[in-house]
């Protein structure tokens, strides 16, 4: 029987709506399976282990009197281990070491703690630490894939996950899970052998012969005898994906997957049997699952499809991969291999080939793709097994925004921060002005105290701090004071204050001091002698503490001199004004009793404080 697969043209006009139709698959469970699972939840989180013996005998055909019945133990695990084939026995391990080995080097770069100290010696970094349990849901019956429970288990062990919890339906014959009437009956269902083996070359700290909807219940929820864990990851049914989707939130999970899915981006440089076997390597999945090929080469693409006639028939599976092909796979020509990268990154596969002379080439303009297998001997079935990569991918076009599945997965990250005392003085006045801004009084006070506390203790003896006019003799001293790092867009430089001093009679400058040693700069304004609006008022024109001296209740100690100034003059007012940027001293002026008069100038915001009476 001829093969009916599509077979597209970016040319055509007709493209891009068959191209949209090909795309087309619905990720909605049947309402009817969605109110089962939903039932199942319920009832598992109500009544545990009596809901999950009264599942696995009803679906799988296994009846148990307790739910520690169904529990595989480690030495059974290793059992199963020591009794399959030494080939198969050597392939695990062979497997297992590459996965090991790339999940490793996976965790050196993306899954380690990390920390800094900034500028002001505060400590800001990220603290990854192992989730405490996971669950694994192994498929069973029908479907066991060992390769599976390797891939998930495995990042699992190498992040340091405490406790890995395998749960695995093994269905008796007969039963409704092997598609069976139900009536069958059994203490002990049909266990895979070799997904027992590959549990203890994993690791699996656990093991549970239950599945379906059921399982993800006792694994989210816990049991008297299944502990409930932090994270479910793992392949499933309809039944198994929905569970997942609702206890999303009690627990975390991988992803919802669809069905498999391979692109094939090639040049015409691959034999086309090698082509043809990939395309069925992942239509043999299920009728569901999608192969796609896209290339250039219209002659090369008849090649290909004369080999997927030609060999169809020898596979074991050809009724499900010819079901597949024909409802959901397609062969695509295309203008070029720059188009077919375009068509590529739209479809964000899970598996994309790159079969081609120079895969490099291509591969930069790749940018969607659960993995990327590069060059004509890269199958993408290595990758299913032993590649070292985790064959856990987003499907459906997921992977444009997500990933597979790794030891990242199994780690969460705390932020750790610790302010140091000359880091709240920065920050505070950032926080409690955004804090004011959003009407979050409360926490603007929790900054601005730290700001009372680094602010003014220690403070120096009032009498060791004095104030002195600028003139010939210290100058030059006041000018080598620097300013700040963090204040340079507030402040500037002194001698610029001085200059700008020199043409305004109304100007003061004066130089501030730790007994003979010059820690500051204040340039005063008397309002009373301003031309235009003149003002009971002296106002703080600019002041500056040098960077040498910052954080010793200096700005403090020189405003308590401004007001003891004022009043000596006859002023009850005091005025000054800043700019309202990240770092301002805003805070640090309300503190001492300013308020904000509402007036901006310049881009300065205006601020007042009036005196009391002595």
């Amino acid at each position: 029987m001829m093969l009916r697969m599509r077979q597209l043209q970016t040319t055509a006009a007709d493209f891009e709506s068959e191209f949209q139709r090909l795309l087309h698959w619905s990720a909605e469970a049947d309402h009817a399976i969605e109110q089962r699972v939903l039932e199942i939840l319920a009832d598992v989180k109500r009544r545990g282990d009596a809901a999950l013996l009264e599942y696995t005998a009803r679906f799988d055909g296994v009846e148990a009197a307790t739910v520690a019945a169904l529990e595989i133990g480690r030495d059974e695990l290793r059992a199963a281990f020591e009794s399959i084939p030494v080939a198969q026995r050597e392939a695990l391990q062979a497997a297992a070491q590459r996965v090991r080995a790339f999940h490793e080097r996976q965790l050196d770069h993306c899954a380690r703690s990390w920390s800094y100290r900034d500028a002001d010696g505060s400590l800001l970094g990220q603290k990854v630490t192992p989730l405490d349990r996971v669950g694994i849901y192994v498929p069973g019956g029908k479907a066991a894939y060992p390769s599976s429970l390797l891939m998930n288990a495995i990042p699992a062990q190498v992040a340091g996950v405490g406790e890995i919890v395998m749960v695995v339906p093994t269905p008796a014959k007969g039963s409704v899970a092997t598609g069976g009437s139900g009536l069958a009956a059994a203490t002990t269902g049909e266990r895979n052998v070799l997904v027992l083996a590959a549990a203890h070359v994993a690791g699996v700290t656990r093991a549970f012969t239950i599945g379906g909807a059921q399982a993800v219940a006792a694994l989210a929820y816990g049991t008297a005898t299944v502990p409930r864990v932090d994270k479910i990851t793992g392949p499933g049914n309809a039944y198994v994906a929905s569970a997942k989707k609702h206890v999303f939130g009690q627990v975390g999970i991988d992803m919802i997957a669809g069905p498999s899915e391979i692109l094939v981006l090639a040049d015409g440089s691959t034999p086309a049997d090698w082509v043809a076997m990939d395309l069925f390597s992942q239509a043999e999945h299920d009728e569901l699952a999608q192969s796609i090929l896209l290339c250039p080469d219209a002659a090369y693409i008849r090649c290909v499809r004369e080999a997927i006639e030609r060999l169809l028939p020898q596979m074991p599976r050809r009724d499900i991969i010819r079901a597949s092909l024909e409802g959901r796979g397609a062969l695509i020509l295309t203008r070029s291999m720059e188009e077919a990268c375009d068509i590529s990154n739209r479809i964000a596969p899970e598996h994309l080939e790159i079969s081609a002379q120079e895969p490099q080439r291509w591969e930069p303009l790749l940018r969607h793709a659960g993995a990327i297998f590069l060059g004509a001997f890269t199958s993408e079935s290595l990758g299913d097994y032993c590649a070292g990569p985790n064959h856990v991918l987003p499907t459906s076009g997921t992977a444009r925004f997500s990933s597979p599945l790794g030891v990242y997965d199994f780690v969460k990250r705390s932020s750790l921060i610790e302010v140091s005392q000359a880091g709240a003085q920065v920050l505070g006045p950032i926080a409690a002005e955004l804090a004011y801004g959003e009407g979050l009084q409360a926490h603007a006070r929790a900054a601005e105290l730290r700001l009372d506390a680094a602010g003014t203790a220690p403070a120096p003896p009032l009498g060791d701090f004095n104030v002195r006019a600028v003139d010939a003799s210290n100058a030059e001293a006041l000018m080598a004071l620097a300013v700040a790092p963090g204040q340079r867009q507030f402040v500037a430089a002194v001698d610029r204050s001085l200059a700008q001093a020199a043409y305004e009679p109304a100007g003061r400058a004066l130089g501030l001091y730790r007994g003979d040693v010059p820690v500051g700069f204040l340039l005063l304004y008397d309002a009373r002698l301003d031309k235009d609006e003149p003002a009971e008022q002296l106002y703080v024109w600019r002041l500056m503490i040098d960077a040498r001296h910052q954080r010793q209740g200096l700005g403090q100690q020189a405003m308590r001199w401004v007001f003891d100034e004022a009043r000596r003059l006859g002023l009850r007012e005091v005025g000054l004004s800043h700019l309202m940027e990240p770092g301002h001293a805003g805070a640090f002026y309300r503190k001492l009793g300013f308020a904000y008069t509402g007036k901006i100038e310049d881009g300065q915001h205006k601020m007042l404080l009036t005196l009391g009476q002595d």
